[in-house]
């Protein structure tokens, strides 16, 4: 759920590659993600869906596929704040993604989406917290602070849990709206309450 005026979610990553049904939590997946001059990122992830019911319009069916598995998604909420985004990628993801950070970015622009479901415990029901609206993807920048590009990949492993012996990698970017584009963005903070940005101008 949002923490106060921002619009930043925390979600459980690990819940979100090993959905039990008995449990609830915050979960987002990175849906598509291709620009910086020839980066496609593929769908490789594919998890349980834990909504996969009436009422899910952007996602359905039992299975998500996704590039990465979102951990923090945050945003101001104003239409030029930037949007940063923390996700678990595979070590396929990963190597392309480090390949093309090898060298300097000449292109920083690239169309994302992503997707984030919560749960709401008094009325029991999911709901689709977060994701691009209009159009199905945004167009966007790679932002950058103090002359250096917000993009890191992790070069160290991480373990989706004790038990899978199954690796993934620590994937950040923060972005903001490409020039003279606009993007309806959409959010929630329970089934029935709904909240709509604009990000760009």
């Amino acid at each position: 759920m949002p923490s106060g005026n921002a619009l930043n979610y925390d979600c459980n990553w690990r819940f979100a590659a090993n959905v039990r049904s008995s449990e609830k939590d915050t979960v987002g997946y990175v849906l598509f993600w291709s620009g910086c001059g020839g980066l496609s990122l593929k769908k490789d992830i594919t998890v349980w869906n834990p909504y996969d019911a009436a009422g899910q319009k952007l996602v359905t069916g039992e299975q998500i596929e996704c590039i990465g598995l979102i951990d923090k998604f945050e945003y101001e909420g104003g239409e030029l704040d930037p949007i940063r985004i923390s996700a678990y990628v595979s070590k396929s993801t990963a190597a392309d993604v480090r390949a093309k950070l090898a060298r300097p970015l000449t292109n920083t622009k690239l169309k994302l989406s992503w997707y984030i479901i919560d749960f709401d415990e008094d009325k029991k029901l999911w709901y689709e917290a977060a994701f691009v609206k209009t159009p199905a993807k945004a167009e966007a920048n790679i932002d950058s602070a103090g002359g250096e590009l917000q993009v890191f990949i992790a070069t160290e492993p991480t373990k989706i849990s004790e038990t899978l012996d199954l690796n993934v990698y620590r994937f950040e970017f923060q972005v903001v709206p490409a020039d003279k584009k606009k993007a309806t963005l959409e959010f929630a903070t329970g089934p029935q309450t709904r909240l709509v940005k604009r990000w760009g101008e």
